[in-house]
């Protein structure tokens, strides 16, 4: 994709004010201060923005700016991060973030700078691409100190100020952050970049999971997932932080498939909805693949059990990047369950076999639903209805709740009491069967009394056999 440089068009009065907040207090102040970073990038590319507003003043602390603009809007003080050398506040939906110029130099073994004050140049050329170190004075003037930043932004080039492998290798959190532009705003890397990545690859051996974590995540919500995806491959990075992934190369899988493990697993990721649970899911649904792998006697490619071995797979590798438990448990299902609306065929699926999906989706059918049809666009498979098809038959057959949110239709006393026994393990065996007779339509839903009769029918459940 070709960046484009488009007029700035009327910023929101809520931007305007704080913009003008801005510059009235480094006015009063007398602070050469700047904005700076993705803020400046976006605004000249006319696309989106997000709500951090990055600052950078030049030979005074940004701390009496932030806490003047915080009066101004009744926010409150600024907090500093002694770590990273900044001071945020924080008002409505903004973050304003200032730094003051620097000057760095990077201790080998760590991502930690030797850091002193600077000019505003040192700390322009000290950043990570041309596009990002683009700068704008309160006044609207843009200032391209690197004096590629402009033609970057209209080619839609990522290139590092400095030669890359210098870049790089002082901070190699970047080589992540390259992919996620990359992934991001659609741009190419400029030529020298792969190299110079692949030659420091070894680097981000000192990086924390967190941080290289973080960069994964905002790279699969982007809008060129699978862009960044390759770059992270080209420069040895997949290798390091996804070998399961690496593994599907030149796994052929046949049938409907037009590409191999590795290749069909980037397509899905590109034709999920940018939500990061779906994308993750999307990223993990094959996983299992390479190590299920098998070529019958008759030539074709098989993978017994993928869903469940990717499932506990998919558990392992996003603990390792310390994804939330929730985000961990949501993926999980979502590979264990991929295959199933994919195998929806409105001939042999009976009513049974749709409200036991609904059940065991829960709350993530749309999300299954949406990665089913992801996994589908990234084959030949020859048409989407049938899938369109199920999940009206899920709503249908869910009208109100019914089997999504099924209650019990008789409690635990009442087991007990029917059955003269006190609690244990049956009591939860005899429920998961009531459950059961509903989702196969036997016992109507929530319908207490023919539970009860059902029950009375069927005791060998309140025998705990």
């Amino acid at each position: 994709m070709t960046a484009t440089i488009r007029e700035i068009t009327p910023e929101s009065p809520e931007l305007d004010d704080v913009l003008e907040s801005i510059a009235a207090a480094a006015r009063a102040l007398g602070t050469e201060v700047y904005l700076v970073g993705g803020f400046v990038r976006d605004r000249l590319l006319g696309v989106a923005q997000g709500k951090d507003i990055d600052l950078v003043s030049v030979g005074m602390d940004p701390m009496p700016l932030l806490a003047a603009v915080a009066s101004g809007f009744g926010w409150h003080p600024p907090e500093r991060f002694e770590r990273f050398g900044t001071a945020q506040i924080r008002g409505g939906t903004w973050i304003v973030e200032g730094v003051r110029a620097r000057a760095e130099r990077y201790d080998p073994s760590t991502r930690r700078p030797d850091v002193r004050p600077g000019t505003l140049a040192e700390d322009v050329w000290r950043r990570d691409f041309t596009v990002n170190a683009l700068c704008q004075s309160v006044d609207g003037d843009v200032i391209d100190i690197t004096g590629q930043g402009i033609a970057d932004l209209v080619a839609g080039v990522l290139r590092t100020p400095l030669d890359p492998a210098e870049t790089f290798a002082e901070d190699p959190l970047r080589m992540y952050r390259a992919a996620r532009f990359v992934a991001r705003l659609g741009f190419a890397l400029a030529p020298g970049a792969i190299e110079a990545m692949r030659a420091q690859a070894g680097r981000t051996s000192i990086l924390s999971v967190e941080r290289v974590s973080d960069e994964i995540r905002r790279m699969l919500i982007a809008p060129h997932p699978g862009a960044g995806i390759a770059v992270l491959r080209e420069a040895g990075l997949l290798e390091l932080v996804l070998p399961e992934l690496i593994a599907g190369i030149g796994i052929e899988q046949g049938g409907y498939h037009t590409h191999d493990v590795y290749g069909h697993t980037v397509a899905t990721v590109d034709h999920a909805p940018p939500d990061l649970v779906t994308r993750t899911a999307a990223l993990l649904h094959d996983i299992a693949k390479p190590p299920t792998h098998v070529v019958a006697a008759d030539g074709r490619h098989t993978f017994y059990d993928h869903p469940q071995i990717g499932a506990q797979m998919a558990a392992s590798i996003l603990t390792r990047w310390r994804f939330s438990n929730d985000e961990i448990n949501d993926v999980s299902q979502l590979v264990r369950l991929h295959l199933r609306p994919i195998q929806y065929e409105r001939e042999s699926f009976g009513d049974t076999a749709v409200r036991r999906l609904i059940r065991d989706a829960g709350p993530l059918r749309g999300r299954m639903l949406d990665l089913a049809r992801a996994d589908t666009r990234a084959s030949a498979y020859p048409t989407l209805e049938e899938l369109d098809e199920l999940e009206e038959r899920m709503a249908r057959l869910d009208a109100g709740g019914a089997v999504s949110a099924m209650a019990d239709p008789l409690t635990g006393e009442e087991l007990m009491t029917m059955a003269g026994r006190g609690p244990g393990p049956w009591v939860g065996r005899a429920k998961a069967a009531i459950r059961e007779a509903m989702i196969e339509g036997t016992i109507p839903m929530g319908d207490s009394a023919r539970a009860r009769d059902w029950v009375k029918t069927h005791d060998a459940i309140l025998r705990g056999d």
